[in-house]
């Protein structure tokens, strides 16, 4: 270790630095700690939730520690004055400080002293205040404000003023000012029987790290709570590992996937659904048998297909305007078949001739003859002898020459041209016709894609397709094309859907005939597998969406576990450790405990074992290092040792700043008080030094001690007295029993002076009162006065004789002696009721006036005897 100690200020803003790289709640904790060393519960649910990241913290500043520049200049406190709402202290009142040697503010209990304490505390923050410290208001305000005061202090003899408000910091030169208070010192109880000594800074570690592990704790526990709340269907799911639904699965218990993509693999569409149904149903099927069976669908939906897509050809652009050149060219050639035949019959007796009902009759005789009338002479027999097949009677030779030229009118050219168009036009119009899907067959083939193949989007296209063509079929068959193809348009066949749905059953086909254990029905049953896994995280999709929630909880949780690792903070207290408790302030703690009055328990610092990386000092006996120091302290000597540690701490820096001390010697018995009013009116020479306490015994101590010091500091008493309604009364005298006796006989002059009046107007009432409170402070004083008569050798509350004073009784003479017990019977004369028969009136002002005047010369005159009288 160095032994050339860094002040604490420095450390400590060093420490404001350091953690600019802490986490978030590290510097909030470490303002906190700063502030109010003891965090409770609800300290460290806030903390958790900075830790959480589900708050945000107030990071630790230089406002919230001693500051490191305020550990040089000399920064003396003056008076603290416009005390508000503060506790029940009055307002409007000053508590002064004298600027050099020892101030003591002495209050009973219940005065208002510790109001005052209070706002040094919060206001100076060298030695902070714990959370039971913290300043409140007048409970019996109905509207109590905010705690204010303000602070008179200077630094290096110049003057300046800080005013502070509850919640908010002091003037940082304010900081230089070290206030003692035993609950927050560097020795402390760390366990049963084991008291440690940790500077301020080292302690602030070790409670971070401590809160570290408390953290650390509750996100475990939180962590798992989470993780119980997995169901067991997400904790041992169904689906395969290595399936999609099975990388994610893993992906959701990590956080690593979103919402949407859960819904996205968890929604399958009906064509899915239909594939999955479909492979659950191949899978569990015969091979052999499901393989016939699906080859029979696919030849049926080509047959289908082929069916439905010659319709549609029929009716195409193409046919059409095929058929309607058809229908053109007969119609012209049957046109000029008639025109021939109009020309050729004009002068027959029946008009005509050669039109499409009269070739028909022309055909059917021509037929008759061949086959039944005349076989095997040429058509017409127009020559006698014969009949005429039509009209049954015998030719003559003007019918057979009109039989003769019909016949050369049906085989000219015209004619020909237009039976040739004709055939050829009825040949286009069969074609077109052929093509029609009777309805029978048409709902045999909807039946069949619908209910055999299960798919109605394929179906709903073949019967849109077949419908509407057919209505255009029925169109042009009538119309024979000529009606336009513009009135109905044609629905082209689904070919692309017959042709995946025909690959579709083959491919189920070659499954079905494949290998057990071929690759084919590998990729199948895998498929299957992960549309079912598929269909399954559907069914969970809510535990699923729950479980990425718990994920990212659960990753942000171990997130946050990570800022409550302490080696950043265990390297830290190993530097401060090495920087602060140095050899130096060791020899000097030993020092201090011996000027204080315990050094027969040989008591030194020993460095222990690290708590939470956090290296300890324990406070150990020389002589029996492992013996527990807790149970061998009292709490008197447990207190000597706390204030062992702060002076030491104040030694070894370069600061002569004040310091405060809040009942120093509480629960100290009269020896240890003895030795610590000594080393206060020692540190009293070097620095302004300020004592609240409640203990007159203890004020008598350190007068007693200013006095034996050398040299000798200046002891300035104040008091704080409580009225009816309020606390807190500033006087700038001592109490009346610690008062020097020649004050208290000036002020009992004082008060003779001003009430004589209630005599001269005969207000017996109140003279009474006034004549019985002067009797009973002038025997007091009378005490007071052997008690200093004697004091050069033996002090009432005191364990000290001076043996060098007792040369300074020798001036008391048996006449003084005497003087003192008339005294005392003319006060107790006065004291004692009379009875009331005797009506004894109250004794006059002059009466008292020689009753004063006796104490005076009897106190001046033996002090200025016993001064002549130099000690032996």
């Amino acid at each position: 270790m160095s032994d050339s100690p860094t002040t604490e200020a420095i450390v400590l803003a060093n420490l404001v630095k350091w953690s600019e790289d802490c986490p978030d709640w590290q510097r909030d904790a470490l303002r906190r700690l700063c502030t109010a060393p003891d965090l409770d519960d609800s300290d460290v649910t806030e903390l958790l939730a900075i830790c959480k990241r589900t708050a945000i913290g107030r990071p630790l500043d230089a406002s919230h520690v001693k500051a490191a520049a305020a550990g040089n200049p000399v920064v003396t406190l003056r008076c603290v004055r416009d005390v508000k709402h503060v506790n029940a202290l009055a307002e409007d009142e000053k508590l002064t400080f004298t600027k050099i040697g020892l101030t003591v503010v002495y209050g009973d209990n219940g005065s208002g002293k510790s109001g005052y304490a209070r706002i040094l505390k919060q206001m100076c923050r060298a030695r902070l205040g714990s959370r039971s410290e913290a300043v409140l208001p007048n409970i019996y305000d109905p509207n109590p404000g905010t705690p204010s005061a303000t602070i008179d202090f200077s630094v290096n003899n110049q003057n300046a003023s800080s005013a502070w408000v509850a919640g908010s910091p002091a003037d940082p030169a304010l900081s230089a000012v070290s206030v003692f208070d035993s609950r927050t010192a560097s020795v402390h109880v760390d366990a049963v029987n084991d008291v440690a000594y940790t500077p301020f800074p080292l302690r602030i570690l070790a409670q971070l790290a401590k809160i570290c592990q408390d953290l650390r704790s509750k996100l475990d526990d939180e962590t798992a709570r989470i993780e119980a709340q997995t169901p067991q269907a997400i904790r041992q799911p169904p689906c395969q590992p290595d399936s999609e639904v099975g990388k994610l699965l893993a992906l959701a218990r990590l956080g690593k996937c979103t919402p949407a993509q859960v819904r996205t693999l968890a929604s399958l569409d009906a064509s899915e659904s239909d594939r999955l149904t479909r492979l659950d149903s191949d899978l569990a099927s015969d091979p052999v048998k499901a393989g016939r069976q699906l080859k029979a669908q696919r030849e049926r939906l080509e047959s289908a297909g082929a069916r439905v897509a010659a319709l549609a050809e029929a009716i195409s652009h193409e046919r059409i305007e095929a058929l309607r050149a058809a229908a053109d060219a007969y119609e012209v050639a049957r046109e000029a078949a008639a025109a021939a035949s109009s020309a050729l019959f004009a002068g027959e007796p029946l008009p005509h001739i050669g039109s499409d009902a009269w070739r028909v009759l022309w055909e059917a005789a021509r037929r008759y003859s061949e086959q039944e009338a005349y076989p095997g002479r040429p058509f017409p027999v127009a020559l006698a002898p014969g009949v005429c097949v039509l009209c049954q009677q015998e030719l003559g030779p003007e019918a057979g020459s009109r039989l003769s030229r019909f016949e050369q009118f049906i085989k000219n050219d015209s004619q020909r041209r237009e039976i040739d168009a004709k055939q050829t036009y009825e040949a286009h119009l069969e074609a077109t016709s052929k093509a029609r899907i009777p309805t029978s067959a048409r709902t045999e083939i909807i039946r069949f894609l619908s209910d055999e193949l299960d798919d109605e989007d394929i179906a709903a296209a073949f019967r849109r397709s077949i419908t509407i063509n057919s209505w255009r079929l029925r169109q042009v068959t009538r119309d024979g094309g000529r009606g336009g193809s513009s009135h109905l348009a044609a629905e082209p066949p689904p070919n692309a859907a017959t042709t995946a749905k025909l690959a579709d059953l083959l491919d189920r086909e070659a499954l079905m005939t494949a290998e057990a254990d071929s690759p084919a029905r590998r990729g199948m049953t895998a498929e299957r597998n992960a549309l079912a896994d598929r269909k399954w995280i559907a069914t969970v999709e809510p535990d699923v969406l729950a479980e990425i929630d718990r994920a990212n909880k659960i990753v942000a949780l171990k997130a946050a576990a990570q800022d409550t690792v302490t080696t950043k903070i265990t390297l830290k207290s190993t530097e401060i450790a090495g920087t602060l408790v140095t050899d130096a302030l060791r020899a000097q703690f030993a020092r201090e405990i011996g000027r204080i009055g315990v050094a027969s328990l040989a008591i030194e610092l020993k460095r222990e074992k690290s708590v939470y990386g956090v290296p300890r000092f324990k406070v150990a006996l020389t002589r029996k290092p492992a013996a527990g120091v807790g149970a061998v302290l009292s709490e008197g000597e447990y207190r000597c040792v706390a204030l062992a540690a702060f002076l030491a701490e104040l030694a070894t820096s370069d600061s002569r700043s004040a310091i405060v001390f809040d009942d120093p010697v509480s629960s100290l018995d009269h020896m240890h008080r003895a030795s610590v009013a000594k080393r206060l009116a020692e540190e009293a020479v070097h620095r302004q030094t300020i004592v609240f306490t409640h203990d007159i015994a203890f004020l008598f101590m350190l007068d007693e001690a200013c006095g034996d010091v050398d040299p000798k500091p200046t002891i300035t008493v104040k008091s704080i007295s409580r009225g009816a309604d309020n606390t807190g009364f500033c006087h700038a005298e001592p109490p009346m029993r610690a008062k020097p006796l020649s004050l208290v006989i000036d002020g009992m002059q004082h008060r003779l002076d001003n009430e004589r009046i209630k005599h001269d107007r005969g207000n017996q009432a109140e003279w009474d009162i006034t004549v019985r409170s002067l009797q009973e402070q002038l025997r007091t004083s009378w005490e007071r006065a052997v008690e200093d008569a004697v004091g050069p050798v033996v002090r009432r509350m005191s364990n000290k004789v001076s043996t060098d004073g007792l040369v300074k009784l020798t001036s008391i003479t048996v006449k003084d002696c005497e003087d003192v017990r008339d005294a005392f019977g003319r006060c107790s004369a006065l004291l004692h009721s009379e009875a009331r028969g005797l009506n004894s009136p109250l004794p006059a002002p002059d009466r008292i006036q020689a009753e004063i005047t006796a104490l005076k010369t009897w106190v001046e005159t033996m002090a200025s005897r016993q001064k002549a009288i130099k000690p032996v």
